[in-house]
């Protein structure tokens, strides 16, 4: 165990929270990791105030799913003092990071942003730009192409750029680097007067929504709401006798719009979906929240068996491309939504599960996407 000291901000709105809390256990009988550290989250926070310190392993085994922010009755802010812990950390002790996987999210972090895999299409001349993401770049270059034409056919002043958005920085509490990998990503909107991003990830929803005012950000699924999705699809999985286990992603887990606007493209494509008991706003993390998978990965397998173990039918599709690999990781046979309507395996009905991905074929997939975009 490895104490960090905490500076006085930091304690101070730990105590703010210790005092409002009234110990009800609501979050914490929701929560894998904060029962791991204590029996109640008031007791928690008081051993911290006292010691002034904290273990650093507690706040980087959180998730940020959120969870407790949503069953907190006296509306205490969990999720963020977790968070604010970790900048703590951070900023005060960075060469004790290593231990918890920051090597991990430096590689992944330098390579993301490297002319190798990072380009963008985009010019002044396109006021519109799509934002497929790290991980659905990773997982399949020929959905990520395919995708990218469908949007084009009823957006004419699209453009694409492959870039990460900084998120697992950011989650690791690293402000300062946060900041200099995500200028780029504002200045490629500032130069070509970008006025609306298309996501395809829940994470880089998040991140841009809240670092780059000066664009509108929505995500593919509303975008392929608004324009219908391919005319061969409508009701092309009718006769499939399959149902599948909805995973909403807890990173918008308050984005309701984005909740029905999922379904009715399922509906409209004729899949079957089987609910969750917690879906929608009460839904789980699929334990890759947080970079929980880098910092505590023996509590992400565990929160991954966990939520695995709640879906109701033998396939879980999602629309995070994250939460599809975790769930791979438990061994479930798992989907991302875009596999409906651009994998020809799946369009043909003859399978319906992805492949595990090996890390070096994610980066050689990145490096294949941007080759397939022709100028």
């Amino acid at each position: 165990m490895k104490t960090i000291n905490l500076n006085e901000k930091t304690l101070e709105e730990i105590k703010i929270n210790e005092n409002n809390c009234i110990n009800c256990k609501r979050c914490y009988n929701s929560c894998t990791m904060m029962s791991k550290y204590s029996s109640s989250p008031k007791e928690l926070m008081k051993k911290i105030i006292t010691d002034k310190s904290v273990d650093k392993n507690i706040p980087y085994s959180c998730s940020s799913c959120a969870v407790c922010n949503l069953k907190c009755p006296k509306d205490i802010k969990i999720k963020e003092m977790f968070y604010d812990m970790r900048k703590d950390i951070f900023n005060n002790d960075k060469k004790n990071m290593n231990d918890i996987g920051y090597n991990s999210v430096k590689f992944h972090q330098i390579n993301s942003f490297s002319p190798v895999f990072s380009k963008s299409f985009s010019n002044k001349s396109t006021k519109k730009l799509f934002f497929p993401g790290c991980s659905l770049s990773s997982y399949s270059p020929e959905i990520v192409l395919k995708t990218y034409e469908y949007l084009k056919e009823s957006i004419e002043d699209l453009s694409i750029a492959f870039k990460c958005c900084g998120k697992p920085t950011l989650s690791m509490g690293d402000m300062d680097k946060f900041k200099i990998y995500y200028s780029q990503v504002e200045n490629l909107f500032l130069e070509n007067e970008i006025e609306e991003v298309i996501v395809a990830c829940p994470n880089c929803f998040n991140t841009i929504k809240q670092y780059s005012k000066s664009v509108k950000v929505k995500t593919i699924w509303e975008v392929i709401n608004e324009n219908s999705i391919p005319k061969n699809l409508i009701n092309h999985y009718n006769d499939l006798d399959i149902r599948f286990s909805l995973h909403d992603p807890c990173p918008i887990r308050y984005e309701s719009k984005i909740h029905d606007t999922v379904r009715l493209i399922l509906k409209s494509m004729g899949i079957k979906i089987v609910e969750f008991d917690k879906s929608r706003e009460n839904t789980e993390c699929c334990g890759s929240g947080g970079m929980l998978r880098v910092t505590n990965p023996k509590l992400a397998l565990e929160q991954t068996n966990k939520r695995v173990s709640e879906a109701k039918t033998d396939t879980v599709i999602s629309y995070c491309e994250s939460c599809c690999e975790a769930m791979m990781i438990a061994n479930k046979n798992t989907l991302h939504i875009l596999d409906f309507m651009f994998n020809e395996a799946v369009i043909n009905k003859s399978k319906f599960t992805q492949d595990k991905i090996s890390t070096i074929k994610k980066w050689k997939n990145r490096y294949k996407s941007i080759k397939l975009i022709k100028n």
